[in-house]
């Protein structure tokens, strides 16, 4: 999926051919499968490079055998098409990758998302004072909503941090790492021990049985 995901001119091509009630979905589907895949910020991102950490030093990109070369651009198109328009199905893209990878998607996804035929604020702004909202269009807020909630949460929390206790870079690294751990950890579950053989556990039945007898 990767693959399709960072095709820049194929993302802008689908994008540009969104109409504007399909835009409004995909923009705040976007944001919101961003905010619950806590994907590390650029200031961040920076802050660990100061250090001589790179997120490609610890997660590999994921194996894939697929046979890109097979797909034609109207069927890769076709497939990001639907992508955009499901939130499900772009969260399931998404976190199949790497964190590299999750990085480089949303950068780019930042990008392109200029292709998108939106209406302006002030025209949105306009329509709601008006009656003509989003819901009523046919476009489901519910999705941009949560981003706002989830929001504005933070930026309380952050007001009623005291002064200098807040989360700070190091928090946000320590964050970092052991998520880091937790995706070398999910790579590495089917290597599992391979199951003792039954004889074995009778074995051991047996050898407990004889002690107890004696």
């Amino acid at each position: 999926m990767y693959r399709f995901l960072s095709d820049a001119i194929n993302l802008k091509a689908v994008f540009g051919s969104y109409s504007t009630v399909e835009a409004l979905k995909v923009k705040s589907y976007i944001e919101l499968v961003l905010l619950r895949l806590k994907i590390p910020s650029k200031t961040l991102l920076e802050h660990m490079q100061q250090e001589g950490i790179a997120l490609s030093d610890f997660v590999t990109a994921p194996a894939t055998t697929a046979d890109w070369a097979a797909l034609s651009e109207t069927v890769i198109r076709s497939h990001l098409r639907a992508t955009f328009l499901c939130p499900d199905k772009l969260h399931a893209a998404l976190a199949a990758l790497s964190l590299a990878q999750q990085v480089e998607i949303r950068d780019l996804l930042l990008v392109v998302s200029s292709y998108l035929r939106l209406p302006s604020e002030t025209l949105l702004r306009r329509m709601e004072e008006e009656g003509l909202t989003l819901d009523k269009l046919g476009v489901s807020t519910a999705a941009t909503d949560k981003v706002a909630q989830v929001r504005q949460k933070l930026n309380a929390l952050a007001r009623q941090e005291p002064a200098g206790q807040g989360v700070t870079d190091t928090d946000s690294l320590a964050s970092v790492k052991q998520r880091i751990s937790e995706l070398k950890k999910h790579s590495n579950d089917t290597e599992q021990q391979p199951p003792v053989p039954q004889n074995v556990v009778s074995l051991t039945g047996a050898v407990g049985k004889l002690k107890a007898s004696m």
